[in-house]
């Protein structure tokens, strides 16, 4: 398990296409087959991911998820649509983690909307303020992103899982998923 991690993903458009937005722009990543109508990209620059989630919303019309793990217990996303971030969250600050602003609450409302589980909203809320103590499930941040995932109904894949550690053949983990099927761009 990593202790530092980001993904994105993207709801709504076929692994093919995202291959071809990340090849024209030479990115490097690993890009999923779509799983629940979704493709996870694991893109190798950290610094970059925020500029790619909202480039890869804008050009594919979609939804973009950018989910990080800072340190064990930190779990930060940005959501993005149509190139614009419409929702930030960051689940506790962290003395070493660097904020502009106090830490984005998320909004569940947003979040759900965007992926079509406004059914979920109430679970969703439940997962973005439980507050963790060392022997409840999200004091792993891993925790709380796989649940966010399972409550949007997106893939397992994402949670734990980046580029660094697919490149040290640690890969993602999820039931009925072949990580065989993993496509890197370069």
């Amino acid at each position: 398990m990593s202790h530092f991690y980001s993904n994105i993903t993207l709801r709504g458009v076929g692994s093919e296409n995202v291959l071809a937005c990340l090849k024209e722009h030479g990115d490097i990543a690993y890009v999923s087959p779509a799983m629940k109508d979704a493709v996870v990209v694991f893109h190798e620059d950290l610094a970059g991911q925020e500029e790619l989630a909202a480039r890869l919303s804008l050009r594919l019309g979609c939804p973009a998820l950018l989910a990080m793990v800072y340190g064990q217990s930190i779990l930060l996303y940005q959501l993005y649509q149509s190139g614009r971030q419409i929702d930030a969250y960051v689940s506790s600050p962290h003395d070493d983690l660097e904020l502009e602003h106090p830490a984005p609450p998320g909004d569940a409302a947003i979040l759900c909307a965007a992926f079509q589980a406004e059914r979920f909203e109430r679970r969703v809320e439940t997962i973005l303020r439980k507050v963790t103590k060392p022997d409840q499930p999200y004091a792993y941040a891993i925790n709380r992103h796989g649940e966010l995932a399972r409550a949007l109904g997106l893939p397992l894949i994402a949670a734990g899982a980046g580029f660094e550690a697919i490149e040290m053949g640690e890969l993602p983990q999820a039931p009925g998923f072949d990580s065989r099927l993993l496509i890197r761009t370069k």
